[in-house]
């Protein structure tokens, strides 16, 4: 195995196609990873984690920031129920000359935010990554980065409202 985790190894464990060696989106409610991953990544992850019941309760929400380097871990299809874990990877190539690249530090190292989101915020998460899913299976040009980079930001931005928000109950 690998010492570090790359986007076109955690889609090959998941069972996922890469569409973008740069980006990929992590929907894992029916992935084919056997065993628990946990180890460094070379890419930014932004994770979305729906309550499964056992360590939070099914209305509460885990929204979290992975950076590069840091140890990024997702439980195996056995040890997780099907509610699971969706959001987006990207590597910092991406980000090259553009506004997401200078910023990208003002975001929190580690964004953690353990509460309960609404159902719209839920919804606009879920946009957020819809618009992403449709870009990546868009042919790729010379906008499509761009385009990418900007729903990343937009995503970004609204956790880090919801984050700043959300009230442990």
């Amino acid at each position: 195995m690998n010492d570090v985790i790359t986007i076109d190894l955690f889609n090959k464990l998941t069972g996922q196609d890469t569409l973008h060696p740069l980006v990929s989106l992590a929907d894992l409610s029916g992935d084919e990873l056997q065993d628990d991953l946990r180890m460094p990544c070379n890419f930014y992850a932004l994770v979305c984690r729906q309550g499964n019941g056992e360590t939070i309760t099914p209305s509460r929400t885990l929204l979290w920031l992975v950076n590069p380097g840091e140890i990024f871990e997702i439980p195996s299809a056995g040890h997780r129920q099907a509610r699971g874990y969706t959001g987006v990877l990207f590597h910092p190539d991406l980000l090259c000359d553009t506004p997401l690249e200078r910023n990208i530090g003002n975001y929190p190292c580690r964004c953690r935010c353990r509460g309960t989101l609404s159902e719209r915020e839920q919804q606009i998460i879920a946009g957020c990554l819809r618009e992403i899913g449709k870009e990546l299976h868009h042919a790729i040009d010379r906008h499509s980065s761009t385009i990418i980079v900007s729903h990343i930001e937009l995503l970004l931005n609204y956790c880090t409202r919801f984050c700043s928000q959300t009230k442990i109950r």
